[in-house]
């Protein structure tokens, strides 16, 4: 579980979702809409009582006997009253429940209400964070904070600087003796004086330093041969310096300008995104169209019944779906996407998603 902007995260990890709807039975599925600030908890509440209450209905419809549903559902029923933890949310709450099985995990994404009750967990909402999708590395650097982000499209986590220097201060403690210029408009918009030395502009001088060291530290931190994506969040004269003395290779070319040293995660997130979207695009075009030859040449489908029975055998290598799932339309195939994407991840294989795709889904196929 963690915690910032995002509200409470809890671990992204569904690997034993994926184990449990291997074994047969009936799955449920509960998916509510929750508030970051936790001030819509009732609301929330209430959704998940409704479909509890619809649930139970269902069940008994099935030939579920009445003692068997409650004891299914009393977790969930049990969490409905944990007014503590209905305060402390994220942006959406999926809850999975078989026989003698519960897990409930706080999203950091915006979903729509659901309940799905069948053979298969409803997983499908879920795809742009299951998805292998690419990541960024954030840094954001100001003198007072130095901060190192991992973010995927949906979350981001600040990483241990371990030997990069957390703040101007770290870097230069033998300061050279200064010389004010108290000339008539030396002190700025800020009232602050320029200071100038033997060596010229001493404060420029200075700044160098920390942010070579920064950036030294972030390439051996990082390493010189790695290609994911590195954001600068900074001045705006800090990037080509920045860009001159750290040797990690994929540094992108413009930065989150201004100082970042009160930003919120998030919104770092969301605007590092919005600056390599174009860049993405074209690699999310590039590689669709080489899945798309693939399919085309046999070597992989477009359609949903054949991804679906494909993946069942395990023979997706890569299964492509639209970043948006509500793109699948229509009930048959949102259950033969959400087959698609259980037996493509039960079985090793990797998940994508796209913001254009001009079919539901796509596959490669291993043979």
């Amino acid at each position: 579980m963690a915690r910032n902007s995002q509200g409470i995260v809890d671990p992204l990890d569904f690997t034993s979702v994926l184990e449990q709807n291997k074994t047969p039975g009936t799955k449920i599925t509960f998916i509510v809409p929750t508030d970051v600030t936790g001030q819509n908890d009732e609301v929330s509440v209430l959704t998940l009582k409704n479909q509890v209450k619809e649930a139970k209905r269902r069940l008994a419809e099935q030939g579920m006997r009445e003692a068997e549903i409650a004891t299914s559902l009393k977790p969930v029923t049990d969490l409905l009253e944990d007014s503590s933890y209905w305060r402390l949310q994220s942006r959406s709450l999926i809850v999975f429940v078989a026989a003698g099985f519960f897990q409930a995990v706080r999203l950091p994404i915006e979903l729509a209400e659901s309940l799905s009750i069948d053979e298969d967990f409803n997983i499908l909402p879920l795809a742009p964070v299951l998805a292998s999708d690419r990541k960024l590395y954030i840094l954001a650097l100001a003198k007072n904070s130095v901060r190192l982000f991992d973010s995927t499209r949906n979350v981001i986590e600040e990483l241990p600087l371990e030997d990069i220097p957390g703040s101007f201060d770290e870097v230069v403690e033998q300061r050279p003796e200064r010389v004010i210029d108290v000339r008539a408009g030396s002190a700025g918009t800020q009232g602050t004086p320029s200071y100038h030395g033997p060596d010229g502009d001493v404060d420029r001088q200075m700044t160098e330093e920390f942010i070579y060291a920064v950036g030294q530290a972030v390439g051996g931190r990082l390493g010189k041969a790695r290609s994911q994506i590195l954001v600068l969040a900074a001045v705006e004269e800090y990037l080509p310096i920045f860009k001159e003395f750290c040797p990690y290779p994929a540094i992108f070319d413009r930065a989150i300008a201004g100082n970042p040293e009160h930003a919120i995660a998030e919104d770092l997130r969301s605007n590092a995104w919005q600056l390599v979207n174009s860049y993405e695009e074209e690699k999310e075009a590039s590689e669709l169209d080489k899945a798309g030859s693939l399919a085309h040449g046999g070597k992989g489908s477009f359609d949903l019944t054949e991804i679906a029975e494909a993946a069942s055998q395990g023979r997706v290598d890569t299964l492509f779906l639209p970043r948006d799932t509500a793109e699948i339309v229509g009930e048959d195939a949102r259950t033969l996407a959400n087959s698609g994407l259980l037996g493509t991840l039960g079985t090793g294989g990797r998940v994508r998603t796209l913001g254009k795709i001009d079919s539901e889904a796509l596959a490669t196929f291993r043979y």
